[in-house]
């Protein structure tokens, strides 16, 4: 909100520096984004009467005027401008003045002519183009007022004016108009500021009877008409375009400058309709029906929503309800008679329409964050005692009311000693009082309670509801840079982890050391990715409004948005990958919505990056497994993990196996469908998703050191002949069942399947590592464990050792 420094001295008696101002207001709470004196770095711009105009010898578009400046003789000043013309009293910036941009204006020739200046347009001495009346956009300005030539231009333009840029938050839309910057800067300055209200003369008639109003009464709170007849259509007299203009609101003619200055001063918005086109007498205030269309004041024709608030006369639609008006009810130049419309419509449906067609306007923003209900029928007094005096307008008796609902006005009790112990200072009872005062707020005693006050919020001040909103008031007035310094009390709670983050934060600080980059994806994802990669599925969790047909239902798993990273980063190139993510999935059994927290990764291209040796590794199944067994032996449950067969969706049907913490599947590790990364272009991507809630609550063994060992230990290797289908861990685990305690490791070196041996076998060579950490072992101990391994191994499995 641009607030003119001279036109809140129509309220308030100022006599501080605005600069000063501005930081005071600053300090209560509601920023000053700029001030911005107009005609700071101008010189030596004065007004000119045109008494002389001849066409430029040696051009088609230039004219040379003789320019009275108040000196002994006119000027002669060269100019080019297209709405020149004798007689006109303009702008001059005379030789050594300096215009906006700080350029200097000097004696030169144009073409062999002598210029002696520089006839201005408003842009070249400093007003934004979205300001300047239309009739001089493209050319220089004129005076619509007698100036004697040689006076300075800048009060006649009220450039000798400070603007404050008002950057006001959505809770303080109070201050969006002159009256409410006047009562918070009258606070500041402790004085209440003078508020008058003009009432039309109302020299015409009743005319309700003959007019109609219905209303959406639930979406219009209130609805006020009033009828002006004989408007005459002109400029508004400069004294007034320089209030809009200094509001950075562009004059154009008296009917519409009127409207929009009653909203700068009352915060509330108005519209005009021309009354002589609505020849029905009346007027409805509907939602849009289906197919609806109208075409708006900008040019522009909509199709409206049902969710729209219309303006009808009953027929067609003549408006969209606090956004903007419709081009068929506008103001022109053969508009007689007037019906003012001031209204309050629900704020939240303003902004919806204002959303859904984007039509932002001032209008629409003061509807949505809020008005003053005390100053709709004031706002359209105002208005039609203005068009009496600048319209030569004659107003009818009384208005025509479609709805007039009443708010009360709401009373607060506040406590002194709730003041100091919420602000930690040690007002009195009377210095809040004086506050409220310097407020505009009325109080009393409270007849119950010393030291407490009923404070009765006026209706302008809509963002205050309970106390701690007035004690906010009590500190802004009372300046927070006088607020003492005080440490809270009360009970504290040391920052950190938890026992549980802290796992998870290690684990994934694991993931990292393996070579793997994080990525965080949605958690909403579609239906089928979500249903992907999970087993037993629980219910899915749909969203009721998604934001588009790929985000519909809160994801089961982790992998699906993984792989859409990495076809992102496939189609940029990108090959070698090893990306995780730890986050939660979400799914609902009945009425219960459970949330679990997973880590997943996925890896596709070469384990390792390319070198000078070329030593290169792909990345297979028997590699992310063993990335999966490293991750689950640091968190201390290796020993009580088995890798089991596991047909999985989305996964492929004969490289993948299951992870199982005793008998629960927890997880899953293994190649992803190649259906699925074919349409990625991605080759061979490898995965795993690891529950980690039964991860969390199991027990886990602690990592320990110990001495190295004192004895030495004896290897042997153990070469089977085996079914080409049975499992690895199914033979590992007799060998350890049978091996005794001495047994440390147990390593496969060598898988060979082929010509010298049975189609349906496989030979398998291990290496066992035998110790015992108090004593040397025999080679007959070692024996003993190597002839009941054998024997376990033939009699449970018919393996043939060789």
């Amino acid at each position: 909100m641009l607030v003119s420094y001279n036109w809140l001295k129509d309220y308030l008696d100022l006599e501080i520096d605005p600069n000063e101002l501005a930081n005071e207001v600053t300090l209560t709470g509601i920023e000053i984004a700029s001030v911005t004196h107009l005609a700071a770095g101008l010189k030596k711009i004065v007004a000119g009467h045109v008494v002389g105009l001849a066409p430029h010898p040696d051009s088609d578009h230039l004219q040379v005027a003789q320019v009275d400046v108040g000196e002994a003789e006119p000027i002669q000043i060269v100019c080019g401008a297209p709405n020149i013309a004798n007689g006109q009293t303009v702008i001059v910036a005379l030789h050594g003045a300096r215009i906006a941009g700080n350029e200097k204006i000097k004696r030169s020739k144009m073409r062999g002519v002598v210029s002696n200046g520089m006839i201005c347009s408003l842009q070249e001495i400093g007003f934004d183009e979205s300001v300047v009346p239309k009739d001089y956009a493209d050319g220089i300005y004129v005076f619509e007022e007698e100036i004697a030539p040689g006076t300075p231009v800048y009060e006649a333009l009220g450039m000798d004016d400070y603007v404050l840029d008002f950057d006001i938050t959505p809770n303080r839309a109070d201050t969006l108009s002159m009256e409410g910057a006047a009562y918070e800067v009258g606070a500041i300055t402790n004085q209440l500021p003078t508020i008058k209200h003009h009432e039309p003369i109302e020299a015409l008639g009743q005319w309700q009877d003959d007019f109609t109003v219905t209303v959406d009464k639930q979406l219009t709170h209130k609805y006020l008409l009033r009828k002006i007849h004989g408007i005459q259509i002109k400029k508004s007299p400069m004294w007034f375009q320089r209030r809009l203009m200094s509001a950075g609101v562009r004059p154009i003619n008296n009917v519409v400058d009127i409207t929009n200055y009653v909203m700068l001063v009352t915060g509330q918005p108005l519209h005009a309709f021309d009354a002589g086109v609505i020849k029905t007498n009346r007027i409805d205030v509907r939602l849009a029906q289906k197919g609806e269309q109208i075409t708006l004041l900008n040019g522009n024709e909509i199709e409206l929503d049902e969710a729209d608030l219309l303006i009808t006369d009953g027929e067609q639609p003549i408006g969209l309800a606090g956004v903007m008006g419709g081009m068929d009810s506008e103001i022109t130049t053969d508009t007689q008679d007037v019906l003012l419309e001031s209204a309050i419509f629900d704020g939240s449906h303003i902004r919806k329409t204002a959303q859904r067609h984007n039509l932002r306007s001032e209008a629409s923003n003061r509807f949505e964050k809020g008005l003053n209900w005390d100053n709709t029928r004031n706002a359209a007094d105002l208005a039609a005692y203005l068009l009496e005096q600048l319209a030569d307008g004659q107003t009818y008796e009384g208005l025509v009311v479609g709805q007039d609902e009443e708010k009360p006005q709401l009373t607060i009790n506040v406590s002194t000693d709730h003041v100091n112990h919420v602000l930690g200072t040690e007002i009195t009872t009377e210095q809040i009082a004086t506050i409220f005062s310097r407020l505009g707020f009325s109080y009393q005693k409270s007849a119950s309670a010393t030291a407490v006050l009923e404070v009765n919020v006026p209706n302008r001040r809509f963002d205050i509801f309970i106390e701690a909103d007035l004690i906010e008031e009590v500190a802004r007035i009372y300046g927070y840079d006088n607020l003492p310094a005080t440490l809270p009390s009360g009970m504290q709670t040391l920052g950190g982890y938890s026992k549980r983050e802290t796992l998870i934060n290690h684990w994934k600080n694991l993931l990292q050391n393996q070579g793997l980059i994080e990525t965080i994806n949605y958690s909403l994802t579609d239906e089928t990715k979500s249903k992907l990669f999970t087993k037993n599925q629980n219910g899915l969790i749909k969203v009721e409004w998604p934001l588009n047909s790929s985000r519909t239902a809160m994801r089961q798993n982790l992998l699906s948005g993984l792989l859409d990273a990495v076809a992102y980063n496939v189609a940029r190139s990108q090959k070698d990958l090893r990306l995780y993510e730890q986050g939660r999935v979400f799914d609902q059994f009945g009425q219960s919505f459970d949330e679990y927290e997973h880590i997943a990764a996925v890896y596709t291209g070469d384990a390792i990056e390319t070198n000078w040796q070329h030593i290169t590794q792909k990345t297979d199944f028997y590699y992310v497994k063993g990335q999966v067994e490293y991750l689950l032996d640091q968190m201390g449950v290796l020993d009580t993990v088995a890798f089991k067969e596991l047909v999985l969706d989305g996964m492929h049907a004969t490289r993948t196996a299951g992870v199982y913490l005793g008998e629960q599947l927890i997880g899953f590790v293994g190649q992803v469908d190649p259906s699925i990364t074919k349409k990625m272009k991605a080759h061979d991507v490898y995965g795993f998703e690891l529950n980690l809630e039964p991860l969390l609550e199991s027990e886990r063994e602690t990592v320990t050191t110990k001495p190295a060992p004192k004895f030495p230990a004896i290897k042997r290797d153990l070469s089977l002949l085996v079914s080409a289908t049975t499992p690895n861990a199914v033979i590992e685990d007799v060998i350890f069942k049978n091996a005794g305690k001495d047994l440390l490791s147990l390593t496969v070196f060598d898988v060979y399947a082929g010509a010298k041996i049975a189609h349906d076998q496989k030979s398998i060579a291990y290496q066992l590592v035998f110790q015992n950490e108090a004593r040397t072992l025999t080679d007959s101990e070692i024996e003993e464990a190597m002839d009941k391994i054998t024997a376990s191994l033939r009699s449970e499995l018919q393996i043939v050792v060789r």
